[in-house]
C-alpha cells in the first residue's frame, strides 16, 4: 500500500528560502513538509551574505548557525566602480555581511527545521501533483516507494528547476559567470570588487581557505573564444586581480548563464513559488539569499493568513505586491548603481545595463502587467536634505497647510500579528509603496481628523494629544518632507 500523509505545506526543495518557509510556518503551529532530492551537504554557490541576513537569522531563533562555524565575519573590502582608483570600505562601513560555507549552512538550516517538528523526506523526487476536492496531492518517490502526501499548499523553493523558460521574463539583459579558485595566502584577506570595460570582476576568501573569483560578461564575448582566454583577458586588465590573472594554480574553471527574470504566474490555486523558483535578482547586490528569505517570511504571513482565516484574494495581493515590490527596487538600484561605473556608457556590458529593463511577452499575464508597470521611469525625486527641525518648526507653525490633491487613501494589507489584515493607508507619487504606519503609528487616522484649514502647528498640537509631541513633529515634517501636507503657496 501507497503511504499517505496529510499536512498543512508541502514544501520542495531545502535551499534557504525552502528551510525559512519552513522554519516559520511551524512557529505559527502548522504542520510542515519537505521534500529534497538531493542528499545534504551538497555543492552550492553563493557563499556571500549581505548584513540584512542577521536580523532575518535573528528573527528565526537561528543565530547561532551563523556563529558556531568556522565562517568568516568583518571583511573589509577593496572597490574599483566609480572611479578607476580603489577604494578601502571597512567592515564597519559594509555592515555585518558574512562568508559561509553554503553546503554546510543549508545542512544546518534543514537540521534545526527537523528539530522543530518538520517532516523531511530526503532524497526523494517530487513526481507530481494534483487538485483533489480543494488541496493538492503530491507524489514523491523515495528509493523505491512511493509517497501521496496532501497538504492544503505547495511551497515551491526548488530555484531554477522550479519553472522553465516560457514561464519565466528577464528583468536584465543575461550575463556570463565564468569562475574559479586560488590558495587563499595568494590574495588579500579582502573582498575585491573591480569594474572593467567588458564587465566586473568579484573575489573573495572562503571558509575553506580558498579564493574564489567571479568574473561577469557578456555572452557575446564568448564567442569564438575559449571560456580560460576570455578569464584571463578580463583579469589582465585590473587592479585588483593582476596577480591571479596568470596564475597557474587556478582550479578549473565554470562558467554558467546568469539569467535574472522573474516568473509570470507565481501563485497558482495554493501553489506558491519561493526563492529562485519565483525570481533571481543580478548578482550585483549579493543580496540574493536574503532577499529570498525575506520573501519566504512574507509568503508565511499569507499562508498564515488563509490557514487561520480563509482570507484567500488579501493574501495573494500581499505575497504578489511584495515580490513586485522587492524585484522593481532591486532592478531600479542595480541599473543606477551600473550606470555609475567608470567606464561608462561607451561600453555595450554598462549601457545596456544602466537602465531598468524587462522583456516583451507575447500573451502577458496579470502578474506581469502589475511588475511591468513599475518598470516605467520612476517620478525624479528632489535630493534628501537635513531638516533643521527647531528653526523649520519655529518657522512653519503658524503656516496654513492643506493635504495634497495627489493623496489617495486606500485599503492594504498590512502584517497585524501574524496574519494579514485590511488597513486604510495613503499613497503618493513621492512614496515608493503606500504607507499604513509610520513609526508604528497609523497614518490616516491622523490625516483623517485633521482640520480643512490648520496650521502646521495646529495639526502638530492636535497629535501630540495622542502622540509624544516630539512623534508627532516627526511624522508632520515627514509628510510636509514628501509634499503630502503641504504648505499654501
Amino acid at each position: 500500500m501507497t503511504p499517505e500523509q496529510t499536512t498543512d505545506v508541502l514544501i520542495i526543495g531545502a535551499g534557504p528560502a525552502g528551510t525559512c518557509a519552513a522554519l516559520r510556518l511551524l512557529a505559527l503551529g502548522h504542520k510542515v513538509a519537505l521534500a529534497e532530492s538531493e542528499p545534504f551537504p551538497r555543492p552550492q554557490i553563493g557563499e556571500s551574505l549581505s548584513p540584512g541576513i542577521q536580523n532575518i537569522f535573528d528573527y528565526l531563533d537561528a543565530t547561532d548557525l551563523l556563529s558556531t562555524r568556522n565562517y568568516l565575519h568583518q571583511l573589509n573590502a577593496q572597490v574599483i566602480w566609480d572611479t578607476t582608483s580603489p577604494q578601502t570600505v571597512s567592515a564597519a562601513q559594509r555592515g555585518s555581511g558574512v562568508m559561509v560555507d553554503r553546503a554546510q549552512l543549508d545542512k544546518d538550516l534543514l537540521d534545526l527545521a527537523v528539530q522543530r517538528g518538520l517532516q523531511l523526506y530526503q532524497p526523494a523526487r517530487f513526481e507530481s501533483c494534483k487538485q483533489v476536492d480543494g488541496s493538492w496531492q503530491s507524489q514523491l518517490r523515495q528509493d523505491t516507494r512511493t509517497i501521496i502526501v496532501n497538504s492544503r499548499f505547495i511551497l515551491d523553493a526548488r530555484g531554477r528547476r522550479g519553472n522553465n523558460m516560457q514561464n519565466r521574463v528577464l528583468t536584465a539583459p543575461p550575463t556570463i559567470a565564468i569562475w574559479g579558485h586560488l590558495p587563499a595566502h595568494l590574495m588579500p584577506a579582502d573582498t575585491l570588487v573591480e569594474a572593467g570595460k567588458k564587465g566586473w570582476i568579484w573575489g573573495s576568501p572562503t571558509p575553506n581557505r580558498q579564493f574564489r573569483i567571479i568574473t561577469f560578461t557578456d555572452p557575446r564575448e564568448l564567442r569564438g573564444n575559449i571560456v580560460a582566454g576570455v578569464f584571463h583577458d578580463l583579469l589582465s586588465e585590473t587592479q585588483l586581480f593582476q596577480q591571479a590573472a596568470g596564475s597557474w594554480e587556478i582550479d578549473e574553471l565554470q562558467t554558467c548563464t546568469v539569467f535574472t527574470y522573474a516568473h509570470t504566474a507565481p501563485w497558482q490555486d495554493n501553489y506558491l513559488r519561493l526563492g529562485e523558483a519565483a525570481f533571481s535578482l543580478d548578482p550585483l547586490s549579493s543580496t540574493g539569499v536574503e532577499k529570498a528569505m525575506r520573501f519566504s517570511l512574507q509568503a508565511a504571513i499569507a499562508v498564515n493568513t488563509i490557514l487561520k482565516t480563509g482570507h484567500t484574494d488579501m493574501a495573494r495581493t500581499f505575497f504578489e505586491d511584495r515580490m513586485i515590490e522587492s524585484i522593481s527596487n532591486h532592478t531600479h538600484w542595480t541599473s543606477g548603481y551600473y550606470a555609475q561605473a567608470w567606464p561608462g556608457q561607451q561600453h555595450a556590458f554598462w549601457k545596456e545595463r544602466s537602465v531598468p529593463f524587462i522583456d516583451q511577452l507575447p500573451s502577458p499575464t496579470a502578474f506581469y502587467e502589475k511588475l511591468s508597470h513599475k518598470f516605467t521611469a520612476p517620478r525624479e525625486k528632489s535630493p534628501e536634505q537635513l531638516i533643521n527641525v527647531q528653526q523649520e518648526l519655529q518657522r512653519l507653525w503658524h503656516e496654513p497647510v492643506h493635504l495634497s490633491a495627489e493623496l489617495i487613501f486606500k485599503e492594504t494589507p498590512c502584517v497585524i500579528d501574524d496574519i494579514l489584515e485590511f488597513r486604510t493607508a495613503i499613497q503618493h507619487p513621492n512614496l515608493e509603496r503606500e504607507m499604513a504606519y509610520l513609526e508604528a503609528v497609523e497614518i490616516s487616522p491622523l490625516l483623517s481628523a485633521a482640520p480643512k484649514e490648520a496650521t502646521f502647528g495646529s495639526i502638530v498640537q492636535q497629535w501630540s494629544t495622542v502622540l509624544p509631541f516630539e512623534q508627532a513633529v516627526r511624522i508632520a515634517f515627514f509628510l510636509w518632507d514628501k509634499d503630502i501636507l503641504c504648505t499654501i503657496a
